[in-house]
């Protein structure tokens, strides 16, 4: 599969403009494509996202590394594209139009139109989809019409909007993906590659659907309803913005370590210690981690006092009660989940029952004789099959509590012990950490007094305010952690309470076994998505391990690891993690291996369209980096590359894998407005046709 064309007509500074390319054979796959700053390389990869996928290219662009306006969306980024030159010469369409080969005989073509006022402002577009079989174009498809929709058809041959970042994106922007402390990152990845955005967008789509059903119900105390739900949405909104927070923190915290490392090297090389700067550094090392510890033992202090001690001030048997409750309540929805399971049987057989006339019943029954009939049938289904077990529930004391939070509860309420031997003990480790870190800061002192031009004072003042940051920052961050969770909590039982309610709302309109359908089938979804990252975060670092080690040029790496959270860790050879080196151009080479990773998982055999592909990265790091992509011979890679990336004696090196070049070249024409022309078989300073 390869683009063999892509053409732009008035789309930024390209008037009219076409690019063609070969098929990869021979172990030519590689298209080059160069051009200095601003003179529309981004454009191309801005102009392949839009029309492929039109208003949904938006979220993904910011994904690939490309910058979008958020805050103002999708028309104010086409008003912007809008070619210059065409708004000045009154013309009113802009166009982009691509055309990918499935194999030599078979390809499609996608053209997507915008329309603009003579002001310049968007009013509409039009995205077509055409086959091509042997030269031949077949009778244009429209998207939305007649069943077409462009983005299913991209699903089944081509690369579906929520893994298009892992094909076409830029190569220096992205390197923000290895930034350790943002996991998100990696958790997007994953949910792209596992279809998570499709399964949002259904549950908000069922979502929205309930809500619509529910404005047809009767009043039923909707007043009260209409404040339990403003109460939730409040409290969610607040513990999305905690959630945010925490997670700017955790990217604080990551900085500040870096800046604590680089410290402590300038701290050691100023002389620290007198000569013994190896001493000097361990005694600063050793205190950060006897600080961790403490602070872990502070957590567990506050466990202690948030979770564990309330339920020993109430008496044993209130907590046995509770626990006995929840087990039998456990036990009552495992019964009713198999009822529900056994409810389609049941529907045949009464369908079977209503369809059957033969022999004729005479006198005919009435239809309270029938409805009679039907009870008892249900009756003795119910007596037969799905009795419920002498060992349930009663009554649901505890509704407010899904299946899993009930077995969360169930499994804290079974490790609540908590005597007063462990409590000393805690209490003792935090006084012997408290002593540790006083002794140490001694021992750093007398090694600092060697200092006779302040460098090292001043440093050394410069690692302590580090240190008091990050202090603070960790404290900070537990406060918001225990608000959030206490938060939690208390979201979890107003909606509880709130779907009291509005299931009472629901039993009062025939659109109830609806709702209900649709509400279990959410809720099924949303119990479904955090169960599916483990199903692939160990192929992903698989694939991540086999990439780095032909990109990095360094060879302590082992295997790159990836926890559930998206949490990812560098193992050495030791098996112990590694310090993970923040150069830009490390940091490129990790954030390349986990997209190409997840291309690699993904299974989807695109080409790779990447911008500014080597910006960062030294000699030796472009050499392998270029070797891996030209090492994919039937893969197509159409790289953007300015003069200092790809230069002469690298383009001399890839000269037999490049299929295409084309050199990009820009001018002025007045009132700030610029023109790009693609000069086909160019590249820097040559002609290589």
């Amino acid at each position: 599969m390869w683009i063999s064309k892509i053409e732009l007509i008035c789309f930024k500074s390209y008037q009219r403009q076409e690019f063609e390319f070969p098929e990869p054979s021979d172990g030519r796959n590689v298209v080059l494509i160069g051009g200095l700053n601003g003179y529309g390389k981004t454009s191309i990869l801005e102009a392949l996202y839009l029309c492929l996928y039109g208003k949904d290219a938006m979220s993904h662009l910011a994904r690939a590394g490309l910058k979008t306006d958020e805050t103002r969306g999708y028309p104010t980024f086409l008003e912007k594209a809008f070619n210059g030159e065409a708004l000045r010469a009154g013309r009113d369409t802009m166009m982009v139009k691509v055309v990918i080969h499935r194999t030599r005989s078979k390809a499609v073509e996608i053209a997507r139109k915008w329309y603009f006022r003579s002001n310049g402002s968007w009013t509409d577009e039009e995205a077509t989809y055409r086959e091509i079989l042997r030269g031949v174009p077949q009778l244009p498809r429209s998207d939305g019409r007649n069943s077409f929709h462009l983005s299913e058809a991209l699903d089944e041959f081509f690369v579906p909007a929520h893994v298009a970042p892992f094909f076409f994106f830029d190569g220096e922007e992205v390197k923000k993906l290895a930034d350790q402390g943002r996991v998100e990152q990696v958790k997007q990845g994953l949910e792209g590659l596992l279809g998570v955005v499709l399964l949002r967008n259904l549950a908000d789509r069922l979502k929205q659907f309930e809500r619509s059903k529910r404005e047809t119900v009767a009043n039923v105390d909707e007043d009260r309803l209409s404040l339990l739900f403003n109460q939730l949405s409040e409290n969610e909104q607040t513990a999305a913005e905690l959630k945010r927070k925490l997670e700017d923190a955790s990217q604080r915290r990551g900085r500040l370590d870096g800046e604590f490392q680089s410290l402590l090297e300038r701290v050691t090389a100023a002389g620290g210690g007198g000569g013994d700067t190896a001493t000097y550094k361990d005694l600063i090392e050793e205190r950060e981690q006897v600080r961790a510890q403490l602070r872990d033992t502070h957590r567990k202090l506050e466990d202690f006092l948030a979770v564990r001690l309330p339920f020993h001030l109430v008496s044993k048997e209130l907590v046995a009660a509770y626990e006995t409750q929840l087990q039998k309540e456990q036990r009552w929805f495992q019964w009713e989940a198999e009822k529900r399971a056994l409810e389609p049987r049941q529907l045949e057989f009464n369908s079977a029952y209503e369809n059957q006339s033969d022999p004729t019943i005479d006198p005919p029954l009435t239809e309270e004789q029938l409805e009679a009939i039907r009870s008892r049938m249900n009756a003795a289904w119910a007596s037969l099959f799905y009795p419920p077990p002498d060992d349930c529930a009663d009554v649901i004391d505890h509704d407010y509590l899904s299946s899993t939070e009930r077995e969360r509860v169930l499994a804290t309420l079974s490790n609540m012990s908590l005597g007063y031997q462990e409590i000393q003990d805690v209490l003792r480790a935090e006084t012997d950490l408290t002593d540790r870190i006083d002794d140490l800061g001694r021992k750093i002192t007398r090694l600092e007094g060697i200092d006779r031009d302040g460098t090292l004072a001043s440093l050394t003042a410069e690692l302590k305010s580090v240190q008091d940051r990050i202090t603070s920052l960790d404290d900070e961050y537990r406060a918001d952690d225990r608000r959030l969770v206490a938060l939690d909590a208390q979201i979890s039982s107003q909606r509880a309470d709130y779907e009291r309610e509005r299931r009472k709302l629901d039993e009062s309109s025939p659109a109830r076994a609806i709702i209900e359908r649709s509400d279990r089938v959410r809720r099924v979804i949303e119990e479904v998505i955090p169960a599916l990252f483990p199903l692939k975060v160990k192929e992903l670092a698989a694939n991540m391990t086999s990439v780095y080690k032909q990109l990095a040029h360094k060879d302590q790496v082992s295997k790159i690891e990836i926890k559930d959270d998206g949490t990812t860790i560098i193992l050495g050879k030791s098996g112990k993690p590694l310090a993970f080196d923040r150069s830009a151009g490390e940091n490129q080479i990790f954030a390349t291996a986990l997209i190409a990773g997840l291309a690699r998982v993904s299974g989807v055999k695109a080409p790779l369209v990447v911008d500014t592909p080597l910006g960062r990265l030294d000699s030796r790091h472009r050499q392998n980096i270029l070797k891996y992509w030209t090492g994919e011979k039937n893969r197509q890679v159409i790289l953007l590359s300015q003069d200092e990336e790809i230069d002469g004696g690298f383009f001399e090196r890839i000269r037999d894998n490049v299929s295409k070049t084309y050199l990009l070249e820009h001018s002025d024409v007045g009132d700030g407005i610029g023109r790009t022309t693609a000069y086909e078989d160019r590249y820097f300073l040559e002609d290589v046709a």
